[in-house]
């Protein structure tokens, strides 16, 4: 985009008009107000009473008229005397001044431009006629050039230059960022490398018109320029004139500008690799630049914190499979880290709603004997790859808590991983998508796109359109109940015909085109941040390609980048990039705009049954009950430990001491009387501490085989239980100088940990709860559970990703919960103080259970405290809101109940409504 230029001292002349344009509505208008109509303020207050007289007689003299007039002139003044001043503070301060209301905002938006005409003007002028502003910015030399960041699309990641780590100009090229700027609103696609190209012909310049625009007032609704790599649509940057820049050795020119708009990353303490990024919603080309390929994006470092940008290898990955963005199922299925990050949350919402609705049974037992229900297999094994990507970083687990939490925070979805080609990820713009795919392997792509919109597309993100024959055929399997899941789904709206399709989306487009122009904003990103509340979900058409063009069609899929459409056909695309697929997923042939970068890509694809399974759960992660699919789930036998778990026989003798102390509530750590083992134990290693542990009799080498390394093959997982073993062995010998003990003992084909060696805090916990258990007194069973709170103090080895070890962890914190509970019930008549410590405890650790709600609001009731039980539902409500969700009716209607005068809360069962 080209500008005219102005000359230096036109610059200044203007801002001097600037000058006295301010003086003169600073200075002048207090002046002429005063001589026209003297001083605002009264030499003394009048009284009720002449105001009433005043206001009521015929104004034939026009005073009360001319005060009128005085009084808004002075108030205007004033106005604008603190629009100014806030505008000055906000621009010297770098920061947006508060808005003013809308008849006050025309004041304010001349107030912002006079300031920074006027100091734009002096800090031009002081560059070009001060010498010392000059000789300062002379000291530099050029050696700092080799360490510019210099980003490449060879390259796994780029490092993004701080504000406080940016070089600076060569002795030649030294000049005031603000000398001889224009002005430049970004636009869609905009980075500030291609801007910097155009503009002085080399991308390396960009830092240059970052240095020139950090501190440039941003428009209403844009935030600042904090970053060279972060910009937005809207922002305004100044483009300073540059001089010699031939001297700078120019890049390559294959050489891409910094990563658009990259999502914010967590520090984590690690100074020896550069920050990473990745291809963010905003990235894709528009506005004034001609279309072009979308680039393949890089492999992002493994440090990086975006759940979806990376993965470790699967272990039935293939050769072509080992890109570092799929995911390899038993079933041929291959989806990417994008879907397998959202059937995550899927799943973790599932397991939330399930302890939602979760009652402690009706006896005093303190374990539940019906076990948690297992996953469907795929989404189980997408969503262990999911959870290793945090392993292979080194990185907490999250829980599902935090799961849900970082959802929330998640936007809506403007690119498509659609496969991988060179171990690198394919994205492609979503909004103006216009693709169309065929062959063999067309059906099972557009399956895996389909399945990935729908699990991303909750709280209004994304919106797949699909007339009811294309969705009936892209998803024949009998466990899909289209109609019921489209009631369940926000993001999932079927349509009787493709005509139907198109009038849907002719509707949004006007509805959106209304809010933007209401709004006056450029685009749907920027409208989503001007108003969060307003629901505009990205909407992707998937439909069979119409046998003859369809004109309203292809100018709804034009339309598309504007408002946030694409489309995706089961046949060639009669506009767009048409894709020829083979079974295994590979793109054969390709015409079109993105042929380029698709042809020998490996689209990802899913199979019926898979789909079936992952919008089973994605239905489920509504708040639907469960069912059982068809798929078979995950192998449970003999990985998951029986409901009360009964560790070893231990030495009698409280003075007996052991020198490893295994920790399995938290993460798996040792232990010994010199503190922790902090180095030596493999990953592996660790896993076999735990999965022994919850086999305290002994395990097989089979069965720890399976549960450890279930994708491996026989020799390997020899291999690496061999290798696990004796890496125990070692590390335990060299820490606690025992030479001769072997840790690990093999009993005929049985493996278990040495009791008298190792103390594990579950084997505490599982004694505790069995003593509880096998009370037959209450007073018995709360001797037994007193020191409960204490030794459950974390979940069940909460680094580890295995099915057995989340089924376990599940498990485990259910029977604390409910044993807790039933604790509470035993104490509410004459303990009550301690019933309300244990229910409190319970919640702790379950936060979401409802029943336990409930009872605690009872309790809180019936001890004289309304104002604590309001808080309970309070606290309740806030925590369901993370399920998008809010507590039953019968919640609401027990609190109402208690509450209600002459009507005291009365204790109750768990969860008695």
């Amino acid at each position: 985009m080209k500008h005219s230029t102005r000359p230096r001292p036109a610059e200044i002349l203007r801002g001097l008009g600037a000058l006295l344009v301010l003086g003169a509505l600073l200075a002048g208008v207090p002046i002429g107000l005063y001589a026209v109509g003297g001083s605002p303020v009264p030499d003394d207050l009048p009284d009720w009473s002449q105001v009433t007289a005043t206001l009521m007689r015929p104004d034939t003299d026009n005073q009360l008229f001319l005060g009128a007039v005085r009084l808004i002139g002075w108030a205007s003044w004033c106005l604008f005397v603190a629009a100014t001043g806030s505008e000055a503070i906000g621009y010297l301060a770098g920061r947006s001044a508060p808005s003013l209301p809308r008849p006050a905002r025309p004041m304010q938006l001349l107030a912002r431009d006079l300031v920074a005409m006027v100091t734009l003007t002096f800090s031009t002028a002081a560059t070009f006629t001060g010498p010392t502003a000059t000789a300062a910015v002379t000291t530099a030399t050029a050696d700092a050039h080799p360490h510019e960041p210099r980003p490449s699309m060879t390259t796994a990641h780029h490092t993004a230059p701080s504000p406080a780590a940016l070089p600076t100009s060569s002795p030649h090229q030294a000049e005031h960022p603000r000398q001889g700027w224009r002005t430049r609103v970004i636009e869609r696609g905009d980075t500030l490398w291609s801007i910097a190209r155009r503009r002085y012909g080399s991308g390396a310049l960009y830092l240059k018109i970052f240095n020139a625009s950090r501190n440039i007032h941003q428009p209403e609704g844009t935030p600042p320029l904090t970053r060279p790599d972060q910009i937005h649509p809207g922002q305004r940057v100044r483009l300073p004139q540059i001089h010699n820049q031939h001297v700078r050795s120019s890049p390559t020119p294959s050489t891409p500008p910094p990563a658009r708009n990259p999502a914010p990353e967590p520090d984590h303490g690690d100074t020896t690799r550069p920050p990473a990024q990745h291809r963010p919603a905003q990235a894709t080309p528009r506005g004034g630049e001609a279309p072009r390929p979308p680039a393949v994006a890089p492999a992002p470092p493994a440090h990086e914190h975006v759940p979806h940008s990376s993965a470790p290898p699967t272990p039935r990955a293939s050769e072509e499979d080992d890109a570092p963005f799929a995911v390899t199922l038993p079933t041929g299925s291959r989806i990417g880290l994008g879907l397998a990050a959202a059937l995550s949350i899927a799943l973790a919402a599932t397991r939330l709603h399930r302890r939602r609705r979760h009652r402690p049974g009706p006896g005093t037992s303190a374990a539940s004997t019906t076990p948690e229900p297992a996953p469907p297999a795929p989404v189980a094994q997408a969503h262990k790859a999911h959870l290793d990507t945090y392993a292979n970083r080194d990185e907490p687990i999250p829980t599902d808590a935090n799961l849900i939490a970082h959802d929330q925070t998640a936007s809506a979805p403007d690119q498509l991983t659609v496969g991988t080609r060179d171990r690198h990820s394919i994205a492609l713009p979503l909004p103006g998508l216009d693709l169309g795919l065929s062959g063999d392997g067309a059906p099972a792509t557009a399956r895996a796109i389909a399945t990935e919109l729908l699990a991303r597309a909750h709280r209004d993100r994304a919106e797949l359109i699909i007339p009811e024959s294309d969705a009936r055929a892209l998803f024949p399997s009998p466990d899909i109940d289209l109609i019921e899941l489209a009631a369940a789904l926000p993001g999932l709206t079927l349509t009787p015909t493709l005509s139907a399709a198109i009038t849907y989306m002719e509707t949004e487009i006007i509805h959106r085109a209304w809010l933007l122009e209401t709004a006056d904003q450029p685009d749907l990103p920027s409208l989503r941040a001007d108003d969060p509340a307003e629901p505009l979900p990205t909407l992707l058409l998937i439909t069979s390609a119409p046998e003859q063009p369809n004109g309203v069609l292809q100018t709804i899929i034009q339309l598309g980048s504007r408002y946030g459409i694409g489309g995706l056909f089961l046949g060639p695309s009669p506009a767009g990039t048409s894709l020829h697929i083979n079974r295994h997923g590979a793109v054969t042939t390709a015409e079109g705009p993105h042929s380029a970068t698709l042809t020998g890509a490996l689209l990802f694809h899913l199979t019926t049954d898979d789909a079936a399974a992952m919008l089973h759960t994605i239905h489920t992660a509504t708040g639907a009950p469960a069912r059982e699919p068809s798929t078979t789930p995950p192998p449970t036998t003999d990985t998951v430990p029986a409901p009360g778990l009964v560790p070893p026989p231990r030495p009698s003798g409280e003075d007996h001491t052991y020198p490893v102390q295994l920790q399995l509530l938290g993460p798996v750590r040792l232990h010994t009387v010199d503190g922790p083992i902090n180095t030596g134990l493999r990953r592996a290693a660790r896993d076999l501490l735990a999965y022994l542990a919850l086999h305290p009799h002994g395990a097989t080498r089979d069965q720890i085989t399976t549960a450890l390394w279930p994708d491996h093959t026989p020799h390997s997982t020899t291999t690496a239980f061999n290798t696990a073993i004796g890496n125990i062995r070692k590390t335990l010998r060299a820490t606690t100088q025992l030479r001769e003990p072997m840790f690990i003992i093999r009993t005929t084909d049985r493996y278990h940990l040495d009791p008298h060696l190792i103390d594990v805090d579950l084997w505490h916990l599982a004694t505790t709860l069995t003593q509880a258990r096998q009370a037959t007194t209450d007073t018995q069973r709360t001797h037994a559970l007193q020191h409960l709170t204490d030794l459950y103090a974390a979940d069940f080895a909460s680094d580890l990703t295995h099915h057995w070890a989340e089924s376990h962890r599940e498990h485990l914190r259910r029977t604390v919960t409910d044993t807790l509970t039933h604790l509470a019930q035993h104490l509410q008549q004459h303990h009550p103080d301690q019933a309300l410590t244990a229910l409190e405890h319970a919640i702790h650790h379950d936060p979401y259970a409802e029943p336990l709600y409930r009872t605690l609001i009872q309790l809180q009731t019936r001890l004289g405290h309304p104002d604590a039980a309001h808080r309970t539902y309070r606290l309740l409500t806030i925590r369901l809101n993370d399920l998008d969700t809010e507590p039953d009716d019968q919640t609401h209607q027990l609190l109402q109940d208690l509450q209600r005068p002459g009507r005291p809360g009365r204790p109750g069962r768990p969860g008695e409504d």
